[in-house]
């Protein structure tokens, strides 16, 4: 290893004062070059990525401490679930809404219904799903959609929870 050294030395003395200097200033750019991106570069971006799962999980702490007494409430049989009939009522009408008819509703215990379609929009199906989400609360639990040969058509059998 000192031999290699030493006759790596002797070339470099045996270069001119200008190519010594140039080759300086290219071992420089490249010492800076590999601590840039061996080192800082993955640092930096571990940084970011710690950053940003702190924020996230900050959120969700904020939001399940927001709604610990829901919870507690509920887990004690404080909070009831909305029974069958109602949400069987409101599937329904929200769906005569939007202007698609279900050919099959059926209960799922309480507080779910799953709700059969033969051949609806596509695009009021979603419609309807999302009216019922932020108008109703009521959440897709399950869902099976199947394209038919009309096009913009589907089936879907869907499982809704309150």
């Amino acid at each position: 290893m000192r031999a290699s050294i030493a006759e790596l030395r002797e070339r470099f003395d045996a270069l001119e004062t200008r190519e010594q200097a140039a080759l300086v200033v290219l071992g420089g750019f490249l010492a800076i070059l590999v601590f840039y991106f061996a080192l800082w570069t993955p640092a930096y971006d571990y940084l970011e990525d710690s950053q940003a799962d702190h924020d996230r999980h900050l959120k969700l702490l904020t939001y399940l401490q927001s709604t610990e007494a829901e919870a507690r409430a509920a887990a004690q049989g404080g909070a009831k679930p909305s029974a069958g009939r109602n949400l069987l009522t409101s599937v329904s009408r929200t769906a005569q809404t939007i202007g698609i008819n279900p050919s099959r509703m059926q209960p799922e215990g309480s507080g779910a219904v799953s709700v059969w379609f033969e051949s609806v929009p596509f695009t009021q199906l979603m419609l309807w799903l999302e009216r019922l989400e932020s108008q109703q609360s009521i959440v897709v639990r399950q869902i099976s959609i199947d394209r038919r040969d009309e096009p913009g058509r589907v089936s879907a059998r869907l499982v809704l929870r309150s």
